[in-house]
């Protein structure tokens, strides 16, 4: 009875470390990859930084929150999403990265998004996304 009560206690423990280790190693804030698939410029933007660096292949820029909202929503809009997929993530101290394909109705695209964690919480600092 005994070992079945330490067994058990042992699998929870790692459970929690695992689960604990996991979120040390998560690259994007909680809800991007499913906030991308539905193409919700609302809930994503909710993980931008006040201030978010967005890179199109026609354009380049610094953008609020709110502005930066307007432009995904406008990519969006214009290549509807077929499929997302995030392929490789790495992490360095408080700043991370992320790469996805994005697969639309009309082409295929690369995101990258690199974050930073600062008062415990992921901020997405600048979006990539270059035509493949």
């Amino acid at each position: 009875m005994m070992n079945k009560f330490k067994y058990l206690l042992v699998l929870i423990l790692a459970f929690i470390l695992f689960q604990v280790d996991a979120q040390k190693m998560a690259a994007l804030p909680d809800g991007t990859i499913m906030s991308v698939k539905k193409a919700d410029a609302e809930k994503l933007s909710q993980s931008f930084n006040e201030q978010i660096e967005i890179i199109l292949p026609e354009k380049t820029a610094i953008y609020s929150r709110k502005q930066a909202e307007m432009v995904i929503k406008n990519f969006f809009n214009q290549h509807s999403v077929t499929e997302f997929q995030l392929i490789h993530q790495g992490k360095k101290d408080n700043a991370s990265y992320a790469i996805a394909n994005y697969h639309a109705s009309n082409g295929r695209f690369r995101f990258t998004f690199l974050t930073k964690k600062r008062s415990g919480k992921i901020y997405i600092h600048q979006i990539r996304i270059e035509r493949q």
